[in-house]
């Protein structure tokens, strides 16, 4: 018992960060191994995408079709791993010390602002420090530890820390503890959920179908949700154990999850994972949404685009009791209420550390073993390769945090459609970005895109549709229909010339 156990214990990496979107047909991608220094494109970036390793953080500019430019004076110099950035501040987390750092116009990250011992605060004494995560605000800084002990020992802790918005200095805000039973252990990353109220984590170990629920307070600080329940799968015998998550960006009153579950009827040994969805209700329960699928790589990292409609899924390595469950890249229909559909096949065969979305379709993903970075344009028309993509680093990866600078469109007040992109009147380039977002009443349904009468493309539970479509040039009539499961229906119009 004691050696399954042990085999069991997993141990997370951990960094966060931002996301983008839309769905389609997978195709094989084919690889070129090409230097980080990419030629620097010429239009604005649509995110920061930054590389942290043990030299510093790699800074790259994402160009509107995904490929990657590093920008100088990279690496630039920070202390620890990067957790993330709220734009204003970047933040890094050491062995005890949490520090803020500057961020340029440019993104570049400049010298340190504010630095706190978090080992001087309550929970410190719990072990030492596990990983970091900033909430959706990036207001809040949640630094997690975990005990290294016997694995029914000891305790763990959740910290919390507000970063002032104009010096970048820390307050700790307080603490969720944790000690006893093994099942009462932080193991995996801390969840955020996409109304920014809940947060979830799981356990260490295989032999616990658990989850560990927090709520925040009006202060920011994260707080034990003790009276959080959960629903699992059938069959009822059944254990089932979490080993990843991601929430979409959805607010109240609910938002959604995605799961990976290995499930078991056997006490401390695993089935093959599979992935679920949740419904997160108002009060933080987590509400088992039917229907698990098996992805094809063991997941390790995953990550919901923003417009809650894509799920990707990264894989570190095989899984340890089934190893055609290997390490890999791939992506999925996210439907949130409803169960997770297939989508592509696997996007590449390397391991996959960390996942990543941006506001404009791009998908990143990070192999620290192969000091790769992958990047990929996900659209109506097919997965594709950006642009020289993988990216080599030069050093050994340990984090990914992507900013997008280019926003997500914004939502009309009123019950509507606003479509963002292309503006009426204008004259765009084949293929043609178009962004909508939408305010119904009740439950959305769906998006849709109808160009010239024709309808052209599908996003599923989300209020926000992002895609490209390749159109011959011309006057096109672009139209952007919300749905809500009632049936009721909203449009707006708009004409483009593409030249």
């Amino acid at each position: 018992m004691a050696h399954m156990a042990s085999n069991a214990l997993r141990i997370s990496t951990f960094t966060l960060c931002l996301a983008a979107l839309c769905p389609a047909t997978a195709f094989p991608q084919v690889d070129s191994d090409v230097s980080s220094a990419a030629t620097s494109a010429a239009a604005a970036p649509v995110a920061y995408v930054y590389v942290g390793t043990g030299k510093g953080a790699y800074l790259y500019n994402a160009a509107p079709n995904g490929s990657l430019s590093l920008v100088s004076g990279s690496p630039f110099s920070i202390t620890g791993s990067a957790i993330g950035s709220n734009g204003k501040y970047f933040v890094s987390l050491g062995t005890t010390y949490l520090r803020s750092y500057p961020v340029a116009p440019n993104g570049a990250i400049k010298s340190q602002a504010a630095q706190i011992n978090t080992a001087l605060y309550q929970g410190a004494d719990c072990g030492t420090t596990f990983g970091g995560t900033l909430d959706r605000t990036g207001n809040q800084a949640y630094i997690q530890f975990q005990f290294l002990g016997s694995y029914d020992e000891g305790c763990d802790a959740l910290q919390t820390y507000t970063i002032n918005a104009t010096s970048g200095a820390f307050t700790f805000g307080g603490v969720a503890q944790f000690g006893g039973q093994k099942n009462q252990r932080l193991g995996g990353p801390l969840v955020i959920a996409g109304n920014n109220a809940h947060a979830y984590a799981f356990p260490k170990y295989y032999c616990d179908n658990f989850f560990h629920a927090f709520y925040r307070d009006k202060f920011g600080a994260m707080n034990n949700d003790t009276e959080f329940s959960v629903t699992f799968p059938p069959p009822n015998g059944a254990e089932w154990f979490p080993i990843a998550m991601a929430s979409d960006n959805q607010n109240l009153p609910t938002s959604h999850m995605a799961v990976s579950l290995h499930g078991s009827t056997d006490v401390c040994t695993s089935g093959p994972p599979s992935l679920a969805s949740y419904t997160i209700d108002s009060n933080g329960n987590l509400v088992y949404n039917g229907a698990l699928l098996k992805p094809a790589v063991n997941p390790a990292s995953m990550a919901i685009n923003p417009q809650g409609n894509l799920l990707a899924v990264g894989a570190a390595a095989a899984d340890d009791w089934d190893a055609s469950y290997g390490p890999g890249l791939q992506v999925f229909h996210f439907n949130g209420a409803n169960p997770i559909t297939s989508f592509s096949k696997v996007l590449t065969a390397a391991p996959i550390d960390v996942i990543r979305w941006d506001n404009n379709n791009h998908l990143y993903a990070l192999s620290n073993s192969t000091k790769k970075l992958y990047a990929y344009t996900v659209s109506s028309s097919g997965v594709t390769a950006v642009p020289g993509s993988p990216y080599t680093i030069a050093g050994v990866p340990n984090a990914l945090v992507v900013v997008p600078t280019a926003t997500a469109c914004s939502a009309p007040a009123s019950a509507g459609v606003h479509i963002c992109a292309p503006t009426n009147g204008s004259t765009v380039s084949s293929p043609v970005t178009v962004k909508a977002a939408s305010t119904v009443s009740g439950t959305i349904a769906r998006m849709e895109l109808w160009v010239d009468g024709v309808k052209k493309y599908t996003a599923p539970s989300t209020k926000q549709l992002n895609t490209t479509i390749s159109l011959a040039g011309g006057s096109h009539r672009f139209g952007v229909f919300a749905i809500n499961t009632a049936g009721t229906k909203w449009q707006s119009v708009v004409t483009a010339t593409v030249k």
